[in-house]
């Protein structure tokens, strides 16, 4: 099932399947390693709820709520052949 990183649980794992920011933060996510086909794996967020710690290919990153909403993922296991 198709949703976003912001949907997530925490402790659930996903795969990037598309980032829908500006031009901006496109790069930044990039340049961290955030790209499509990338595996995402939420770990907590702050006392407030906003933002939220992923962790991105063996590096923890914090995004904001907002940003997270525009990152399509897909739920590991679900619809790729438990590959993902």
């Amino acid at each position: 099932m198709q949703m976003t990183l912001y949907d997530l649980n925490i402790g659930e794992t996903a795969l990037v399947i598309d980032i829908n920011t500006d031009i901006c933060l496109k790069q930044r996510l990039r340049d961290i390693g955030l790209i499509k086909n990338s595996e995402i794996k939420f770990l907590h967020s702050s006392p407030s709820g906003n933002p939220r710690a992923y962790l991105i290919k063996g590096s923890v990153i914090a995004l904001r709520n907002c940003d997270a909403k525009k990152i399509k993922v897909l739920k590991s296991g679900e619809g790729c052949g438990g590959k993902c």
